[in-house]
């Protein structure tokens, strides 16, 4: 019985998947949502479905996927997502950078250097925490309530 509920817990855990921004330096503390216009959402979709994954040559503020490509397969095409930046030294460029990292309404994770996607790819652009705004991207620091 103990053997069968540790290979049981062990899978969960092996199976379990979540997903962790990695953003370099100081983080901001202010999001934004961006609920997405049909066509950019649809740009997105058909980036989620390629099977390439720019790294060069990519304009500041243009979103690149983040989630694995065999992940962010099959996922219908997103209509809001909420941003959040860091403030980092590039040593490379011998400055301080911008990084901005996304995650949509279906999960999947985005980003962009140097500035913020541009406001023309949405309908609506709010501040979280504003009343009918929502988050798709949660923080640790959300549920703390100060020192107990």
């Amino acid at each position: 019985m103990k053997k069968v509920l540790f290979t049981t817990l062990i899978s969960l855990t092996v199976c379990a998947q979540v997903l962790a921004l990695h953003l370099p330096g100081e983080i901001q503390p202010t999001r934004y949502t961006y609920y997405l216009t049909p066509e950019y959402g649809q740009k997105l979709k058909e980036k989620n479905e390629s099977n390439e994954r720019p790294v060069l040559g990519v304009p500041h503020g243009e979103l690149t996927g983040d989630t694995p490509i065999r992940q962010a397969k099959g996922f219908p095409a997103p209509t809001a997502m909420t941003c959040i930046s860091s403030v980092y030294y590039n040593r490379g460029a011998a400055a301080n950078w911008l990084k901005v990292a996304c995650v949509d309404n279906n999960g999947l994770a985005y980003s962009a250097d140097k500035k913020w996607p541009p406001k023309s790819i949405a309908k609506r652009v709010c501040t979280v925490g504003q009343s009918g705004c929502d988050s798709f991207l949660v923080l640790d620091s959300d549920n703390w309530s100060g020192p107990q």
